[in-house]
């Protein structure tokens, strides 16, 4: 059923504040933005082990959501792809203009970013998948696609889509994390973290397994000094990998369970949110740095910029930006404005950040919504059902975003086809 008619956006921008005491924030903020605007973001490098501009979950090991390209400025649709379930999983990106995007009813495309047709596609023989778009494939250098798929298991395949190997697990896989050294870690939902080590044939050789204790709902991230961090129940966790086995280095607890990914700051402060009402930093040695009251919960995995701009999105419909450092309120983009009765606006992708800054996100409400940095809201698409697949930018700036109307879209803001290609 399609959304309720709603109202045009509304954009709220508010001023960066100085240090002092743990942020909170008002209900509303009236105040626009008076200090500086970011500069831009740099064309980030990825990791050597990861292929294309987009390789996987939140783009990189840090879940900086953030490429240093230039995102759609107004609602052009290049294409729209049908696909055979609700596109939930996020696309990945990967060289050659590939997109790698999966539908719940269990089966992966590799799909030419200029035409939107088909290059290859998997068929798993199975349906999965829930709300969580935490099931996005990954990209390795050698273009073989890792894909997070039906059966609980983790499959393998070659950049022509044949399979490769199949490793299956106790529980639901989220989208792994591609390390360094040939290493690839993978949650499953039960609350076990994998340390994989990729082989040249064949599967690959589990070195350990980590029972976190609770059931997970985070993908792994990981900081530059190569801690893992993935959450269980209302904890958020700090794992070592020591080589034969993992670690727990520490435990920090936040007040309700956590349903959303961790992402690292340049520092090394850890951002998450959970069911209380709290957005959290954490520094690497497990203690808390700041604590920013939302006032209502997020389905929306943390997202932070290589310059240290944290960005997440609520149950209201808004997305805000924080000073990774301090949790200092920079910014915040409103999509709708609530009415008793209304429907649910929540924002349950994570943000995507361009060069700009400008902030790309989707809704329950099934709007994806573009706002440049400043405030100015660049476009909104209603697709018709809920959007929980978390968004990706090419190396084109297209963005690249599903619904669970069974849609794929490629925004690039220049319509070159409304067609449905096949």
């Amino acid at each position: 059923m399609r959304p309720r008619p709603v109202r045009a956006a509304t954009v709220l921008i508010v001023a960066l504040a100085g240090c002092g005491a743990p942020a909170s924030g008002p209900d509303v903020p009236e105040r626009v933005f008076t200090g500086p605007l970011p500069s831009p973001l740099p064309q980030q490098p990825v990791n050597p082990r990861a292929a294309g501009p987009w390789p996987g979950f939140e783009r990189d090991a840090r879940h900086s959501s953030s490429l240093g390209v230039v995102g759609p400025q107004s609602a052009g649709i290049r294409w729209r792809r049908r696909l055979e379930g609700p596109v939930v999983p996020g696309p990945a990106v990967a060289r050659g203009e590939v997109v790698y995007a999966a539908s719940n009813a269990g089966v992966v495309h590799a799909i030419d970013l200029r035409t939107g047709r088909d290059r290859w596609r998997f068929d798993a023989g199975a349906t999965y998948g829930s709300d969580l778009s935490t099931t996005a494939p990954a990209v390795l250098h050698d273009q073989t696609v890792l894909w997070p798929g039906p059966r609980d298991s983790l499959y393998a395949l070659t950049p022509s889509g044949r399979l490769r190997w199949r490793v299956r697990y106790g529980s639901f896989v989220l989208s792994p994390l591609v390390g360094g050294d040939d290493t690839v870690y993978v949650a499953e939902m039960a609350g076990v973290l994998h340390a994989l080590t990729l082989r040249r044939r064949g599967p690959p050789r589990e070195r350990w397994a980590l029972r976190l204790g609770a059931p997970t709902y985070a993908s792994p991230s990981q900081a530059s000094d190569a801690t893992i961090y993935t959450t269980s129940g209302s904890d958020l966790v700090a794992v070592r990998d020591a080589g034969s086995d993992g670690r727990v280095r520490w435990r920090f607890r936040t007040g309700k369970l956590i349903e959303v990914s961790p992402a690292v700051a340049p520092d090394g402060t850890v951002v998450t949110g959970s069911n209380d009402r709290f957005q959290y930093g954490v520094s690497p040695d497990g203690r808390l740095r700041w604590r920013f009251d939302r006032r209502i919960l997020t389905y929306s995995s943390p997202a932070v910029t290589p310059d240290g701009l944290a960005y997440f999105g609520d149950h209201r419909g808004i997305v805000t930006a924080l000073d990774a450092r301090n949790g200092r309120l920079l910014a915040r983009y409103a999509a709708l404005r609530l009415r008793p009765g209304g429907p649910s606006v929540g924002v349950w992708t994570a943000p995507a950040i361009d060069a700009r800054h400008d902030v790309y996100f989707g809704t329950r409400a099934g709007h994806v919504y573009g706002f440049a940095v400043g405030g100015r809201r660049l476009f909104d698409i209603d697709t018709g059902a809920t959007v929980d697949s978390y968004p990706a930018l090419a190396g084109d700036g297209t963005l690249l975003i599903g619904s669970t109307s069974g849609l794929l879209y490629a925004i690039s803001g220049r319509a070159r086809s409304r067609g449905d290609p096949r």
